[in-house]
């Protein structure tokens, strides 16, 4: 009986842990929602040629989960096992996308997404160079006790 509640006990830790990291990924799963829906197909276009509508973005440590495809857009994570083998794919070059953690000041919340052109030199030198970027911006709704969208800005260099 002692070891059924001891296993009980831990199934639950564990479901109630990995609720949480879904919880807290919600954010940025809005943001990339707001973010998609803002690309300008051409730009990406432009960038990838043939995979006019996939994002490669960098796996970053803060998010537990990256969905797979969002608003018609495939979304492939980047990560340092899988980093070189796109980059080999497209012939060394990609707009790698990061997504940054959020900001939170005066109950306004920003997700920045930098897509950078990446260019791999030689065998394990990357370049990243930037020339734009989007904010997304969450404002803290009291009476829902969430953030809730308010505004995308788009900027470039």
């Amino acid at each position: 009986m002692k070891a059924f509640t001891i296993a009980a006990i831990l199934c639950l830790v564990s479901f109630t842990s990995r609720a949480q990291n879904k919880l807290s990924d919600k954010i940025y799963w809005a943001a990339l929602d707001k973010y998609t829906l803002s690309l300008d197909s051409n730009k990406l276009k432009s960038a990838n040629e043939d995979k006019v509508k996939t994002i490669y973005l960098e796996k970053a440590n803060f998010i537990d989960s990256i969905p797979v495809a969002m608003n018609g857009y495939k979304i492939v994570a980047i990560t340092s096992e899988n980093q070189r083998k796109l980059y080999k794919e497209h012939n060394k070059y990609l707009i790698h996308t990061i997504i940054f953690p959020v900001k939170i000041s005066n109950n306004i919340a920003v997700i920045s997404f930098i897509p950078y052109h990446g260019k791999l030199k030689g065998r394990k030198h990357y370049y990243l160079g930037v020339s734009d970027g989007t904010n997304i911006h969450f404002k803290f709704d009291c009476n829902l006790k969430q953030f809730v969208f308010e505004r995308i800005e788009n900027w470039g260099i």
